[in-house]
């Protein structure tokens, strides 16, 4: 993997994703020049607003577009000289991207989400083999990267981890929410809630270092003693429909990208 950093990088659109991603860049000390016409001055410090898509292409190695996915084959369309082009856009295909873009450009289908901005993006991607080197490269610190061997599953990506930190910030939300209905502030309750999801997911992490076989459910039962509290609070969460409802907002958002790419 290449660790050096790309030196020039355009964003057309900086909308969330597309800010983060170029607060990301900019933190790594990438020159990073920034295109939406919906903005008069840039939301990211350091970032280079220019006014036209040639002048994103002229200045940048490789382009990340961060439009809605309605706008990324126009956008694309846009362009006369290829590039390296990265979308972001859930549904969009590799095929349509390849089509839309100059002749002789490289393209990428990328499912970031925002943690990236804390270096702690969780990121897939697909793109031809001689392509994956500059992605690893652009994405270089901002999380861990996966690349998928088949296009199809970057919509269960998008449903997975692209939209996860929307399933986590409920339920953080939730567990704040149930302290506050016990008795604790709401502060009490955010502050226990965010250390026990961080500190739950490093120490499970710590132990998967050790033994990449150990599953979630055994360490759950560590902390499951017979007749505790914990099994007492684990049947309600069951009765609720919990890990079945976890599990149909993972496949609904997967299928809302499969329709997001029919147009």
């Amino acid at each position: 993997m290449q660790r050096n950093p790309f030196e020039r990088v355009g964003v057309v659109g900086l909308g969330k994703m597309g800010a983060a991603i170029a607060t990301a860049l900019v933190k790594k000390g990438t020159k990073v020049y920034g295109f939406d016409p919906n903005i008069s001055e840039s939301p990211v410090p350091g970032v280079t607003l220019v006014g036209t898509l040639d002048a994103i292409s002229k200045e940048s190695e490789v382009i990340v577009i961060a439009v809605k996915p309605n706008l990324v084959l126009p956008v694309l369309k846009e362009f006369s000289k290829p590039s390296t082009f990265v979308s972001i856009a859930a549904g969009i295909s590799f095929a349509n991207l390849s089509e839309s873009a100059p002749k002789g450009s490289e393209v990428v289908r990328v499912m970031p989400n925002l943690p990236l901005v804390s270096e702690r993006g969780a990121m897939a991607y697909f793109c031809e083999d001689p392509v994956a080197p500059s992605v690893e490269r652009l994405f270089y610190g901002m999380g861990s990267t996966i690349r998928i061997a088949k296009e199809s599953l970057m919509d269960a990506v998008t449903g997975l981890s692209g939209s996860g930190p929307a399933y986590v910030l409920t339920f953080l939300q939730a567990m704040a929410e149930g302290g506050l209905q016990e008795g604790l502030s709401y502060e009490e309750s955010l502050s226990l809630a965010m250390e026990t999801i961080e500190g739950t997911l490093v120490y499970f992490r710590s132990l998967r270092n050790e033994d990449a076989s150990l599953h979630p459910m055994e360490v759950r039962n560590w902390v499951t003693s017979p007749g505790g509290t914990t099994i007492h609070g684990l049947d309600a969460l069951e009765r609720g429909g919990f890990s079945t409802a976890v599990r149909d907002a993972i496949k609904r958002a997967t299928e809302r990208s499969k329709e997001l790419g029919k147009g």
